[in-house]
């Protein structure tokens, strides 16, 4: 199975730290990412590098789950997120955070490789469903954000 790449971004009318603060709250998750099932952090509070992020989601029909650390974390900017091998999918997340404007450009980009019974999935039919997913939540992170301004 190839290696699955999506990148996607969206204008958020609403400031830069306003954005990073919601989206950096893993209890907040469940509010803009509609395949989320249960979402939880270790430590809980502020993230950090080496924070790890344990996540349920419904992909493709089906419960998976992923456990991500915290590689790159800065404030406002950046974070990148790395797969755990105890993950369905070997990924890595990446997150940013621009100022534009008025208000804020997210994007959000994914590279990853399914793991076990994923990997037979074929690799259009992952690339569709990881762009399908992904839109939805920049669509429905926009509109949370915007209607609380």
């Amino acid at each position: 199975m190839a290696t699955v790449r999506h990148s996607d971004s969206i204008f958020i009318q609403r400031a830069v730290a306003d954005v990073f603060a919601y989206m950096d709250d893993v209890r907040l998750e469940h509010e803009w990412q509609p395949n989320l099932r249960d979402a939880e952090q270790e430590p809980p509070g502020a993230a950090a590098v080496g924070t790890r992020r344990h996540y349920v989601t419904d992909f493709m029909g089906r419960p998976v789950k992923n456990s991500y650390e915290v590689k790159t974390y800065e404030r406002n900017q950046r974070v990148v997120l790395e797969s755990m091998p105890d993950s369905t999918v070997t990924a890595t997340n990446e997150v940013l955070w621009a100022s534009e404007g008025t208000g804020t450009r997210v994007t959000m980009s994914v590279e990853g490789k399914p793991k076990g019974v994923s990997r037979f999935v074929p690799g259009a039919v992952l690339e569709a469903a990881f762009r399908d997913q992904m839109k939805k939540s920049l669509s429905l992170l926009k509109q949370r954000l915007e209607s609380e301004a």
